[in-house]
């Protein structure tokens, strides 16, 4: 029985590392100077997502973030009942070197529906825009890892 397993063993190891399989190979901890306008909420939240005694590798400019809000539909006193959400922020990337490596607006949408009270309509807005801004951040985040892999 224990011939069987080692075999089985060997024939498994040899196959995942016959189709590439490995673990990655650079780890290392993400850091970037961030410059951007004035009491930017965007850059305030990506901030906090770095490592701060990593050595910079990237510089990241931030332009002024872009909220839309949408009526989608109406009840019949006349109040909106659901909106569009989307946020759109203005991202470039450079190097140590100062070469551009990105340069993009990076976008979300969201869609509300079944409001009800005028408070609860804009404390459920405001949420809706942060769970937007924390998506363009792990979008953000991945491409970056990306880009300090190499």
């Amino acid at each position: 029985m224990s011939k069987i397993n080692l075999i089985s063993i060997i024939l498994i190891t040899s196959l995942l590392s016959a189709c590439g399989f490995h673990t990655p190979v650079k780890n290392t901890p993400l850091n970037a100077s961030i410059t951007s306008t004035d009491n930017n909420a965007f850059a305030v939240e990506l901030k906090k997502r770095f490592n701060a005694e990593a050595t910079q590798s990237l510089a990241i400019q931030i332009g002024a973030e872009v909220q839309k809000k949408q009526t989608s539909s109406y009840t019949s006193a006349g109040k909106s009942n659901s909106y569009t959400l989307s946020i759109s922020v203005p991202v470039k990337i450079f190097n140590n070197s100062k070469k551009l490596l990105l340069s993009q607006d990076l976008t979300a949408n969201m869609h509300l529906s079944k409001m009800s009270a005028t408070q609860a309509d804009r404390l459920q807005i405001e949420e809706g825009y942060t769970q937007l801004r924390n998506t363009i951040i792990k979008k953000l985040l991945r491409r970056l890892n990306r880009l300090n892999e190499n």
